[in-house]
């Protein structure tokens, strides 16, 4: 990749591609918050962005990001994309984007998603535990606490 790749670009593209339709939709606006975070965006420059396009003013030049925060960017906004149980296809459109802004390839996109598939197992398993275990402390003390009162009456 031998171009330069402004950060506030980015975020910017997104966000007018997001908007093609007049509104942002929950899942642009996890995906945009993603890419914000991701970006490492100033507080309060991703709403500056939104209201220059919105008024139709440009936006100042952001920082360059290397190669290697390109690639972690798309791996941060990959990941956000596939927690949504049912991805839109504005939602996919955005990831495209990025993508080709970042110049990922097939093989590159091909292993941010075993990553990410691996990091999300990991993740999701140990949530699923840790739920299951709250509800299962629940579900002794809900009948645990009813049964101790039972006692004391007798």
């Amino acid at each position: 990749m031998d171009r330069a790749i402004d950060a506030t670009a980015v975020f910017r593209g997104a966000t007018t591609l997001a908007m093609k339709d007049g509104h942002l939709d929950d899942q642009e606006m996890r995906i945009l918050a993603r890419l914000s975070h991701a970006l490492r965006l100033p507080e309060g420059l991703p709403l500056k962005i939104y209201d220059n396009i919105i008024e139709g003013r440009d936006s100042d030049s952001g920082r360059e990001l290397s190669r290697s925060e390109a690639l972690m960017v798309y791996g941060q906004v990959l990941e956000a994309y596939c927690t949504i149980s049912e991805p839109t296809p504005e939602a996919a459109l955005l990831l495209s984007y990025m993508r080709t802004v970042f110049d990922i390839n097939e093989t590159e996109h091909r292993e941010f998603v075993r990553s990410v598939d691996r990091h999300l197992e990991q993740v999701v398993h140990r949530n699923v535990a840790a739920q299951l275990r709250t509800t299962i402390d629940d579900a002794i003390e809900l009948v645990s606490d009813p049964l101790q009162k039972l006692r004391i009456r007798k």
